[in-house]
This record gives C-alpha cells, sequence and structure tokens, in this order.
C-alpha cells in the first residue's frame, strides 16, 4: 500500500505540475523511486488505469463538497434561483483548491482532462458527482423558457469548462505562493472570498447573456 500511495502521491504532483501527457509512466515509477519497471503497471495496470485511481481519491470528497452547498441552498430555500444554482455547480472546485497542494493538483489534472476534445462527454458525465448532474438539469430546466436547448447545453458545458480552467489557474498562483510568497502582487489577483464571489458572477453572466437563439 505504501508504494501504492508513492506512485499516486508522484503522479498526482508530476501530472499537476506538467500535465498529463507531459510526463510518461516511467518517469513517475522514477520519481517515486521504484527500481521494480512493473511496479506501476502491477498497481494500476496502465496511465487510465492510473488516472481512475486518482480521481478515486479525490471524487469522494469533491462530492460530498457538492452535496455540502447544495443541502445548504436547500435550507436556505434558494433552490429554484440560478444564481444559487450556479455557485453549487462551479463552487465545490473552488472550494477543493483551497485545502492544500495535493487538492490543487487533481483540480489542475481534473481541468486539463476535462478540457480535452479526446475525453468524451459521455466519460466526464459518468464520473461527475450526481448533485452536478440535478442542478446541471435544474438549470437546463429554467434557461430553455428563453433560449434554446441545444445552446443551453452549449452555455453549460462551456461554463462549467471554463470555471474548472479558472480554479486551475487559482491552484497554479496558490502554489506559487506558498513557494515564493514574496511574489505575491506580482500580477493583479483578488483575495480568495472575493476571487470566488467574482467567479459565481462571471458564470451566472455567461450562462444568462442574451441569446438570439429563442425557444422552438
Amino acid at each position: 500500500m505504501r508504494t501504492r500511495e508513492r506512485l499516486l502521491d508522484t503522479a498526482e504532483r508530476l501530472w499537476g505540475e506538467r500535465g498529463v501527457e507531459g510526463v510518461s509512466l516511467r518517469e513517475i515509477r522514477i520519481a517515486a523511486g521504484q527500481r521494480n519497471s512493473s511496479a506501476l503497471q502491477f498497481h494500476f495496470g496502465d496511465r487510465e488505469g492510473l488516472l481512475l485511481a486518482l480521481a478515486r481519491r479525490h471524487l469522494p470528497r469533491v462530492a460530498a463538497l457538492y452535496q455540502e452547498r447544495y443541502a445548504a441552498v436547500v435550507a436556505a430555500g434558494r433552490q429554484d434561483e440560478v444564481a444559487a444554482l450556479v455557485e453549487v455547480l462551479v463552487g465545490p472546485n473552488a472550494d477543493y483548491l483551497r485545502l492544500g497542494p495535493s487538492e490543487r493538483a487533481w483540480i489542475k489534472i481534473s481541468a486539463q482532462q476535462a478540457g480535452s476534445p479526446r475525453v468524451a462527454i459521455d466519460d466526464i458525465v459518468e464520473h461527475a458527482p450526481p448533485v452536478a448532474l440535478q442542478v446541471g438539469a435544474a438549470l437546463h430546466e429554467r434557461l430553455t423558457v428563453t433560449m434554446a436547448s441545444d445552446v443551453v447545453v452549449e452555455r453549460l458545458i462551456s461554463v462549467s469548462a471554463a470555471c474548472s480552467h479558472l480554479c486551475a489557474d487559482r491552484a497554479r498562483l496558490e502554489d506559487v505562493l506558498d513557494q515564493a510568497p514574496e511574489l505575491a502582487g506580482l500580477r493583479p489577483s483578488l483575495p480568495f472570498d472575493e476571487w470566488r464571489a467574482n467567479l459565481f458572477d462571471m458564470a451566472v453572466g455567461a450562462l444568462l447573456a442574451p441569446s438570439s437563439r429563442r425557444p422552438a
């Protein structure tokens, strides 16, 4: 188990830094201190198996954040508000990256994978937290009152992907500031809570922007 966790930790760190396509399995094995050339294959099989193991490490905790945020929205009686639903849809990734380097690495990896044209939308949906799918369906129902269904689907996918990449960018910033706090202020950046609130506002604005395509 120690070997398996060391390989996972190393893959998470290197893939978070350089991307999944930028690091070979051999490099991960060597960086993890494994001389046995078959160690990684023994534990994970291949690259996809390693990615799946990382997903199983992080997705349950991300799903719990979705559930907590949605429960808070329901408790406040805001489950019919578009802005509240958008917070549920994009907020957990923002919350997760604040938990530490491991979580930030996962946010960077998942954003890259979700944005890859090699990854099918069905695969993304398969691994999405149930609450995220529920909230996406609720937003689709509300937005199709004023715009075409296929436009709403495109917007939901695009806004979710954009917010994932913005969270990954923030994760990179947090990584840099952890290692070199003297670089704070080198580039303009809001304090985290203000950045997160602005992320929600931008997502709502993008979803609700007027569309030339009306419902059929």
